[in-house]
C-alpha cells in the first residue's frame, strides 16, 4: 500500500532535481519547430534593408556608386581649393567648365558601369545615379556651409542634394537609352 503513493520520475540529470526533468519527446519536437521556423525563413528570403528599391540592397547601389563618387567630390573640392588659393589669377569660368565637365564625365561613366559590371536596368541605373548625386551633393553642401559661412549655404544644404540627383538621373537615363536600349534591342 506504500508503493502505490510513489511515483517514478525519470532524472535528467544525476543532481536529482525533479524540476529538470525533460523526456526525449519534448526536446525533439522544441528541435523540429525551431528549425522549421528556419527553413520557412530561408525559403522566404528576409529582405535586407533597401531591398525594395528595384531588387536591389543599399550595398549594391553603394558598391557601384562609391568610386566614381568620390572622384567627383575630390575633383570638386580639389579644383575650389586650388582656385581660391593658388590659380586666383586665372579665370573663374575656366574652373566651371572644368567641373562641369567632371560632373559629366562621372556620371557617364557610373551609368556606364552600372550597366556593363552589375547588369543594372534602366531603373537602377537611374537610382544609383540619383543615390550618388544626392550624396555628393549634401556633401559638396557641408563643405560650403563652412567654406563660405553664408546665409545662402543654408538653402544649399537642400537644393546641392537635389540637383546633383537631379543631374544624374538625367545623364543617367540620356546614357541608358542611347547607347545601352540600342543594343539590348537588336
Amino acid at each position: 500500500m506504500t508503493e502505490n503513493h510513489k511515483r517514478e520520475i525519470k532524472y535528467s540529470s544525476d543532481d536529482g532535481h525533479p524540476w529538470e526533468e525533460q523526456d526525449q519527446e519534448e526536446s525533439m519536437k522544441e528541435h523540429q519547430s525551431s528549425t522549421k521556423i528556419l527553413e520557412k525563413r530561408a525559403l522566404q528570403k528576409v529582405e535586407t534593408a533597401g531591398q525594395f528599391i528595384y531588387g536591389q540592397s543599399l550595398t549594391w547601389y553603394k558598391e557601384i556608386a562609391i568610386w566614381p563618387m568620390l572622384i567627383l567630390l575630390v575633383i570638386e573640392l580639389g579644383t575650389r581649393v586650388m582656385q581660391t588659393n593658388y590659380l586666383y589669377l586665372w579665370p573663374p569660368k575656366i574652373f566651371t567648365w572644368f567641373i562641369v565637365g567632371a560632373r559629366i564625365v562621372l556620371f557617364i561613366y557610373l551609368a556606364v558601369s552600372a550597366v556593363r559590371q552589375y547588369q543594372a536596368n534602366k531603373m537602377q541605373t537611374v537610382t544609383v545615379a540619383i543615390i550618388g548625386g544626392g550624396v555628393v551633393g549634401f556633401l559638396l553642401a557641408i563643405f560650403q556651409l563652412f567654406w563660405y559661412f553664408e546665409l545662402w549655404t543654408f538653402f544649399n544644404l537642400i537644393g546641392q542634394p537635389l540637383l546633383f540627383a537631379a543631374l544624374g538621373a538625367l545623364i543617367s537615363w540620356v546614357v541608358y537609352t542611347a547607347v545601352f536600349k540600342k543594343s539590348i534591342n537588336q
